[in-house]
């Protein structure tokens, strides 16, 4: 993109320059920092829950920062104007990104410059933020003061005006009153946004990279034969001098991270901060005792510095044998849902075929069922990523199919399958059935029986 600069001294475009909008490096941090706390209205302290931190820049020279933060917890007009429940909120809260800090410098002046920056930022936020974070974004939203700022910028960058706030703020967990309203402006970074976030199943590529989701106190992580046990098997490689966490904890939370979507060591330290001082003292972290008197989370540096010394030969096979044991089952359902708002480039909805787990509703697998198709041709290859051996797959009448029965035994599963009314013959051999034609070991001996 191409912009002129404007020469202050004679009101007019002299030249034109490049626009390049990208994530600050770790060094630029403190500059950064600096010139937010000096020059923007609100100072800066930090970003709150999952964060990016973005410079735009014209032929090499900074002329704007910007810095993003998690959705806000609550949001009045926002959550009716997205209009999902509870539950869905606090789960997929995540997938909104505040606009917590935009600062052009004093010292820049080009017309429209603020929202071709922002413009700029949002074709690539998702994608950053999938690869700090776990998983991509849905939407944009943020908080202009009123009386101080139109929102100009976030106007003609195609965010929408929802509304405005209360007045309250929101410290430690706790509201309270301050009496600045703030007008709140939302962009749909997909298109369908809403559907997607008030969807009963997500697709696969919102959810991230994490399937198996276990809490840091369960008996599967702390308890005997837990995760943290397993993991006392790996010998620490590192000094005196660089034991600053437990290993087991670091390899533990690593793992955690893992599940929960965190592809990259500045995501687990992310997950860690998020976790609970509680957590924390589970997991088995460095307690400070001469400063915060809290239990601490281990850093990007801790978590790369540790996988790269450890035998990550031993490491893998310790976490493949725990988390092989955490996906067992004994009962598999199939179970089918068409997603409100996503659609097929040819207008239909999206239908996938999942494998659920009886009990703890853990979505083993899913399958997207081909648009020209149904669920039928779509079981066997959904069944085909996961172990069935020795599990009973439960599925509804419509795959009440010999080709699929055979299969299922083929994996050395049993089934339990619905029959209707269309299947005539099938219903009446099953109606026709006695006590005395199963045999004590529980296989059907009666001849001429068919093979479901």
């Amino acid at each position: 993109m191409h912009v002129k600069i404007r020469s202050m001294k004679e009101g007019v475009y002299s030249k034109e320059k490049n626009i390049d909008v990208r994530l600050i490096r770790p060094a630029e941090e403190q500059q950064w920092e600096q010139l937010m706390k000096e020059h923007h209205y609100l100072g800066f302290e930090k970003l709150s829950g999952e964060s990016a931190r973005y410079v735009a820049e014209m032929d090499g020279e900074w002329v704007a920062l910007l810095g993003w933060g998690s959705g806000a917890f609550k949001c009045i007009d926002r959550d009716r104007w997205i209009g999902w429940r509870n539950d869905q909120q606090w789960k997929r809260l995540k997938y909104i990104a505040d606009n917590q800090r935009f600062l052009v410098l004093p010292w820049i002046r080009v017309r429209n410059l603020a929202s071709r920056i922002l413009s700029l930022n949002l074709k690539r936020i998702s994608e950053d933020w999938e690869e700090r974070h776990g998983h991509p974004l849905l939407m944009a939203e943020t908080f202009v003061e009123q009386g101080r700022f139109t929102g100009a910028c976030y106007k003609a960058a195609g965010w929408i005006r929802l509304g405005e706030t209360k007045g309250y703020g929101r410290n430690a967990g706790k509201y309270y009153y301050h009496g600045i309203k703030k007008d709140i402006y939302v962009k749909e970074l997909v298109k369908g946004a809403r559907d997607i976030l008030t969807a009963e199943l997500m697709l696969p590529q919102w959810i991230g990279g994490g399937k198996l989701m276990i809490e840091a106190g369960s008996v599967a992580v702390a308890g005997p034969g837990g995760l943290l046990e397993r993991l006392e098997e790996i010998k620490d490689p590192r000094g005196g001098q660089g034991k600053h966490h437990p290993l087991k904890a670091v390899l533990a939370i690593s793992i955690l991270a893992g599940f929960a979507g965190m592809k990259s060591f500045v995501g687990m330290e992310t997950y860690a901060d998020n976790l609970t001082q509680e957590e924390r003292k589970i997991l088995g972290c460095k307690f400070d005792d001469w400063d915060t008197l809290k239990y601490l989370a281990p850093s990007d540096t801790t978590f790369a510095r540790v996988h790269e010394k450890i035998d990550s030969g031993q490491f893998d096979r310790i976490t493949y044998d725990w988390v092989e044991e955490q996906s067992k089952c004994g009962r598999i359902s199939l179970d089918g849902k068409t997603l409100r708002g996503a659609r097929l480039e040819s207008g239909k909805k999206v239908h996938l075929l999942s494998a659920v787990a009886h009990g703890s509703g853990e979505v083993l697998a899913q399958q997207e069922v081909d648009e020209k198709s149904n669920e039928i041709p779509a079981a066997q290859p959904l069944l085909d990523q996961i172990d069935i051996k020795g599990k009973v797959v439960t599925a509804d009448a419509l795959h009440t199919q010999v080709d699929f029965a055979k299969y299922i035994k083929k994996r050395e599963a049993d089934y339990v399958l619905f029959v209707k009314e269309n299947q005539e013959k099938l219903k009446k051999d099953i109606d026709d059935l006695e006590d005395s034609d199963f045999s004590p070991s529980g296989q059907n001996d009666r001849k001429g029986a068919r093979p479901l």
